[in-house]
């Protein structure tokens, strides 16, 4: 019997004995190394990582090259930055024990997520931050408005999580191709205690303020918060906007247009037209691009360009600034060539002046 028992234990510890050195044994061959030289980089900025283990990480040297170590044997996929323009991602499999060879990997124009993250209740927000999960781009800040251009980031899917002091971290997916720039906008709710406080305390983000009444972040309470010609109505600026005017919603738009977004980001007041009806032509100063009414693209850079027209200037450079495309500077004055009164926006008209005939104000 004793023998028996005996036989037992001396098996039962030879058992482990072996598997403990098993592991000892098999643990190197569960990683392997790989290695790589970039033909483009910056070895300032550049990285080369895991997608899905930002943890596993190596620095680019002077030469282009990169050594990443302890990578999971098996399928993985490299995620490269290269340069401040430029990344890639590279799908390798890897040999336990071994070390493989990436040789001239080619970064491609990297894609952006240009973020832009607000309080739904329209809080100030503090300390807001954002990751792009399974990457080394982590706890990234905002700016005071909620904005930040987050990247270079390889073309692909990826999940991104949104938090700030006293709201619930978000997290949202989204896919960004070669040399992309998608605007991703995320709205974050407060938690209850924070809701609780009011904006008398947490204070209100740009463009809004704390209405005395119920202590919530509102766009007015009187009509000195709103703009020209809008007027404080429900909390909410409403009123006839002119074309090109920047509003979020059609309330601020006259009739005939709405609140559409533009090329150059932002929204403001449009008209809609088709250039095959003549039913539907667009105004002084505007043509028909895309089916809507936007500033002549031969004499302004968009909407906003349209705010420079008569402003001080003390050079045709100053005007041009400002986004006049051919802008001079006439009697310290901002303007644009003109034929006839048709390329001439809003209340101005075709005159001549010392620089020839210009869009000037109708007295």
């Amino acid at each position: 019997m004793r023998s028996t028992l005996h036989n037992i234990a001396m098996a039962a510890l030879l058992a482990l004995g072996m598997a403990a050195c098993g592991n000892l044994r098999n643990d190197p061959f569960r990683v392997g190394t790989v290695r790589g030289q970039l033909t483009e980089y910056d070895s300032a900025v550049a990285m080369v990582s895991l997608v899905g283990q930002p943890g596993v990480i190596s620095k680019v040297d002077a030469e282009g090259r990169f050594a990443l170590e302890n990578v999971p044997a098996g399928p993985v996929e490299l995620f490269i930055i290269a340069t401040a323009a430029k990344a890639t991602r590279v799908g390798v499999t890897v040999q336990g024990g071994q070390s493989i060879e990436v040789k001239d990997v080619a970064p491609r124009a990297a894609g952006f997520f240009e973020m832009r993250v607000k309080a739904k209740g329209g809080e100030k927000l503090t300390g807001a931050q954002v990751s792009v999960v399974g990457t080394p781009l982590q706890r990234l800040l905002l700016d005071d408005k909620g904005r930040l251009r987050v990247g270079p980031l390889p073309d692909g899917c990826y999940a991104v999580a949104v938090s700030a002091i006293g709201f619930p971290l978000v997290q949202a997916e989204a896919c960004v191709g070669t040399g992309e720039q998608k605007e991703l906008k995320v709205d974050l709710e407060a938690d209850e205690d924070h809701v609780n406080r009011g904006c008398a305390v947490t204070g209100c983000a740009d463009g809004l303020v704390c209405a005395p009444n119920n202590n919530k972040c509102v766009e007015c309470y009187e009509d000195s918060h709103c703009g020209a010609d809008l007027q404080c109505q429900g909390f909410r600026c409403e009123g006839p906007g002119a074309q090109c005017a920047a509003c979020d919603g059609d309330w601020k738009c006259q009739g005939g247009t709405s609140c559409q977004d533009l090329p150059e980001g932002g929204a403001a007041c449009l008209k809609s037209c088709n250039s095959d009806s003549s039913g539907n032509a667009c105004d002084a100063g505007f043509t028909c691009q895309g089916g809507r009414c936007l500033p002549d693209a031969a004499r302004f850079e968009g909407c906003y360009a349209l705010g420079a027209l008569n402003t001080s200037c003390n050079s045709d450079a100053m005007c041009r600034d400002q986004g006049l495309t051919d802008g001079v500077c006439v009697d310290s004055a901002c303007t644009v060539p003109c034929t006839t009164n048709k390329e001439c926006p809003g209340s101005m008209r075709c005159e001549d002046s010392a620089a020839g005939r210009v869009c000037r104000p109708r007295n």
